[in-house]
């Protein structure tokens, strides 16, 4: 009040140039995202990602390993353990322990593998998890996945160091944080269900349920990115960013279309969750995977075309194969929209199984980028994407030959599970029921007020996913 507003003559406050109120915390955006809660710590899990990265290309699989298990950020000195109080990452630790980089408050180290671990004990009742869960068979298949390049006795351990890091890197970010940002929307959603977004399990003011929705935003974009989105990060939002310009999907200000949309469906949702919307914000959650789903369709187009040896010219010499880099991208893409693909086509996701599997086939693209590209296309309405959203292939504003944006309504053969926006609705209706019936079990339902829900009709994956086409040896060599 003693400063007061920046105003004109007329009275007139000039855009935030409003008052501030005493006793106000002023949180730095993320991204361009202004949380409700303070999430700046969570965020930093993209340094770690980084880490993962920068140690696989250097094929340093030791230490990549061991940031992905452990946490990243070095290990803790001799003067961090002396100086550390309770609550500290080093605290009671030596100095072969990590130091971390995205630290909560009880000291304890978030960890990429504890994201790609935590399924069973934390999304047992959220359908996304389930869906890629009941494709792979396993549990843990984030983790099957990463440690399968990581680990000195993995799958993969034997082959190509560029093979093995792009699988490695790309596994950790576009699957093991992708579901765990998909994790934290679902957890608000059913938060906010439970009647009481000021359930204060967060320590904060604001509450769980706005708390969780934060949480989202800081794993989808990161640390790096900066306050605006301008930096150079290493999760979802970053790769939205490389593949805007290479599929013409850059908006007006230069930055990806997808994050755009996302950004502005984050502050919905958060705008809903405070205003007890709920059943808005299970809407807003969708809308978020679909965002967050563009640039890993954008990738998996790019390497089908980069993976084909008639596009690359590429041979292979002891094992070892020239395209090995572009093939592990193309399954690593593939591998992370897969089950979201079968439950729309069976047909279509054992077509990329038998062509970029970097396990089951010799060499990539047996039935052409051109054939592929198309069938992955007729998918797109199923998923709830459209041909704009993905664009078409290109450099310097020349599209490659055969990788032409797609026409919305096209068709694809095989035997499909679901229909255009079927997969959304069913969806939609399996995260209210679940939040519902998770809302149920907590609570005894004193708290849950929003009834519509328990009145939807059972989904597929309320009853059981039938694995169309897949027998279980194939699924378990899969990952």
């Amino acid at each position: 009040a003693d400063i007061g507003a920046y105003q004109d003559e007329s009275g007139t406050v000039f855009a935030g140039m409003e008052a501030c109120v005493d006793g106000e915390t002023i949180l730095p955006p993320i991204a361009g995202y202004v949380a409700s809660t303070d999430v700046s710590t969570h965020s930093m899990i993209d340094i770690d990602a980084k880490e993962i990265e920068e140690n696989s290309d250097a094929a340093a699989w030791e230490a990549a390993l061991f940031v992905y298990e452990n946490g990243g950020g070095g290990l803790c000195s001799e003067v961090d353990i002396a100086s550390a109080v309770e609550g500290d990452a080093c605290f009671g630790k030596t100095t072969s322990d990590a130091r971390g980089n995205s630290v909560k408050g009880s000291g304890e180290i978030r960890t990429i593998q504890g994201f790609a671990t935590s399924g069973r004990a934390k999304m047992a009742n959220e359908p996304f998890w389930n869906l890629y869960r009941d494709y792979y068979d396993d549990d843990n298949y984030a983790d099957t996945f990463i440690q399968n390049a990581l680990s000195p006795d993995g799958a993969w351990s034997s082959r190509s160091d560029a093979l093995r890091a792009e699988l490695s890197a790309k596994g950790a970010a576009y699957q093991a944080v992708w579901m765990y940002v998909i994790h934290e929307m679902e957890d608000a959603v059913a938060d906010c269900l439970s009647g009481d977004i000021f359930d204060n399990q967060a320590s904060n003011a604001a509450g769980d349920s706005p708390h969780a929705w934060d949480e989202a935003w800081a794993f989808y974009a990161g640390s790096l990115e900066g306050l605006d989105g301008s930096g150079r990060g290493y999760l979802l939002y970053d790769l939205a960013e490389k593949r805007c310009p290479q599929f013409g999907t850059c908006g007006e200000s230069g930055g990806a279309i997808a994050n755009e949309k996302a950004l502005a469906i984050a502050n919905a949702g958060l705008e809903k969750i405070l205003a007890a919307d709920c059943s808005g914000v299970a809407d807003e959650l969708l809308n978020f995977v679909v965002q967050m789903t563009i640039p890993v369709m954008q990738g998996l187009v790019r390497y089908l075309y980069l993976a084909d040896p008639v596009v690359n010219g590429g041979t292979c010499s002891s094992g070892v194969c020239d395209y090995d880099k572009a093939w592990a991208e193309a399954w690593a893409f593939a591998a992370a929209v897969l089950p979201q693909i079968d439950e729309c086509n069976p047909t279509v996701a054992q077509l990329l199984v038998d062509n970029v599997n970097v396990d089951g086939v010799e060499a990539p693209m047996k039935d052409g980028y051109v054939y592929v590209k198309q069938m992955v296309e007729s998918t797109y309405a199923c998923l709830g994407i459209s041909c704009a959203d993905v664009g078409e292939y290109q450099s310097d504003g020349v599209v490659f030959a055969g990788m032409e944006q797609c026409q919305d309504g096209g068709g694809g053969g095989g035997s499909k599970k679901k229909s255009s926006s079927g997969l959304a609705s069913g969806i939609i209706i399996a995260i209210v029921v679940a939040a519902v019936v998770l809302c149920l079990a907590l609570v005894g339902g004193g708290l849950c007020w929003w009834r519509h829900a328990q009145e939807a009709p059972a989904t597929e994956h309320e009853k059981d996913i039938e694995m169309e086409g897949k027998d279980p040896e194939t699924k378990n060599a899969m990952i």
